[in-house]
């Protein structure tokens, strides 16, 4: 389908969405190839998403949904691919708050080329400031993922930067904010429909089916992507918690299971584990790990399996179990 460019946007109540859509479009050199999938979770009184300024309207897959159906961003991503992705070449992967270099989509694609085609373009990218966003940063170095910490449980990152160098460099973290590669890697890796209410895991998660399944990801080595890293500026998701009389934390700690069975953090017979099983590994064959290489492999590739062993999670888990209010 041409060098067509899906991008994916997942937004809730983010009045950065038109204009984050407007730069990737104005600054495009084939502004002809791209298309927009959106799923926006918004309340009546949002400011309305205007998007005529893109003449063909093939080019714009917008689905909108009352902001109190949100289930978190690994939820949304989701439902973007199975319901308006239609097998364009590209996957692009964006947050609702981003702006774009000139000719970004040229970049992306050379970049894309110097690689496998197992391959996915990925990081946390420079920051930009809001209605400041006109003089990009631009930098000699790279940001590239590295592990920072274990937090409840979970396994997070941060950035460090290096050299620019000739092509991307190979890294084995994956940025939700930032991802390219090709469509079809998505129907190896598919998004997760269990995993509501989500998000500090998701790109861990992502990062181990990815390299388990052998899809290997690169930093990028030009800026070409940009994000808005404040949230002060618009709602999250976390406000349904005071709506959902314990549900949004139910969905939570089911998917914060799945994710720890998926890990081979947790046993999944016996004990506490035992009545909750059938709650949080639905399908989770489908969307567990590869057997192209082994969980352990990536922990000893990225030098965690020993922080991962000082962990309790029995303790986490029943911690987090009985001081939330959880209807199971």
């Amino acid at each position: 389908m041409l060098n067509k460019i899906f991008i994916s946007l997942a937004c809730y109540r983010d009045p950065e969405i038109t204009p984050t859509i407007r730069d990737a479009y104005n600054k495009a050199k084939n502004k002809h190839l791209l298309v927009f999938g959106v799923y926006a979770q918004m309340a009546e009184t949002d400011e309305k998403i205007d998007l005529n300024f893109i003449e063909d309207k093939e080019q714009v897959r917008l689905l909108i949904k009352d902001n109190t159906k949100a289930r978190g961003p690994s939820y949304a991503r989701y439902i973007i691919y199975n319901k308006l992705y239609k097998d364009e070449l590209y996957y692009l992967q964006i947050d609702s708050h981003t702006r774009f270099a000139e000719n970004w989509d040229i970049d992306l694609i050379e970049m894309h080329s110097k690689l496998s085609a197992n391959s996915v373009i990925s990081t946390y990218p420079r920051g930009y400031q809001l209605h400041h966003d006109t003089n990009l940063i631009k930098s000699e170095r790279m940001n590239i993922l590295k592990f920072k910490k274990i937090r409840d449980g979970i396994p997070i990152f941060n950035t460090t930067t290096i050299p620019q160098e000739d092509k991307p460099k190979r890294n084995y973290f994956w940025a939700a904010g930032y991802s390219f590669c090709y469509g079809a890697i998505f129907k190896i890796i598919p998004f997760d429909p269990h995993l509501k209410n989500l998000f500090w895991g998701e790109e861990f998660l992502m990062s181990l089916r990815f390299f388990t399944n052998n899809i290997k990801i690169y930093s990028p080595n030009r800026h070409v992507i940009y994000t808005l890293w404040t949230r002060n500026y618009r709602h999250t998701f976390w406000e349904l918690k005071e709506k959902m009389n314990g549900k949004f934390e139910t969905y939570g700690f089911l998917s914060f299971l799945r994710l720890c069975s998926i890990a081979n953090f947790i046993p999944v017979k016996g004990g506490f584990f035992e009545k909750l099983e059938p709650k949080f590994r639905d399908e989770i064959e489908k969307y567990g790990v590869g057997n192209k290489k082994s969980v352990e492999e990536f922990y000893n590739r990225i030098g965690i399996k020993e922080n991962i062993k000082k962990e309790d999670y029995n303790k986490i888990i029943q911690k987090i179990y009985f001081s939330l209010k959880i209807n199971l």
